[in-house]
């Protein structure tokens, strides 16, 4: 894939989720220099893939009502195991694990998510 960072055209060479964040290698960058002198630069893609059925961009879930309960899905933490949808309700904040299990409804059009509210990991 070739991908715009900072103002140059590059094309992926490998990717892989690290622990501050995703790792990526570019052809053609071959020295620590030149890898460093893209840290922390924006990463452009020139149009996004299909989805499936059961994927979701993360910026299409922010912003959905929670149901039931309330609250808002105010952003998405990507982890080594899965993700977790950062839900914010009146002055609380919490994670739930982005998983079938805990999350059966996703309505994108709808504007909400379902979650299974279980003790201990979601405030009643």
């Amino acid at each position: 894939t070739v991908v715009t960072v900072g103002g140059r055209d590059l094309t992926v060479r490998a990717l892989r989720r690290g622990n501050k964040g995703h790792e990526v290698a570019f052809e053609g960058v071959t020295d620590r220099s030149g890898a460093e002198s893209l840290r922390g630069s924006d990463v452009l893609v020139p149009e996004r893939r299909q989805l499936s059925g059961d994927e979701f961009w993360p910026s299409d879930l922010v912003g959905l009502t929670v149901m039931p309960g309330g609250g808002e899905v105010v952003g998405v933490e990507h982890g080594p195991a899965q993700d977790r949808l950062v839900i914010q309700r009146g002055d609380l904040r919490f994670e739930i694990p982005f998983v079938r299990d805990l999350v059966p409804v996703v309505d994108i059009e709808g504007g909400f998510v379902e979650i299974v509210e279980i003790e201990g990991l979601s405030p009643r």
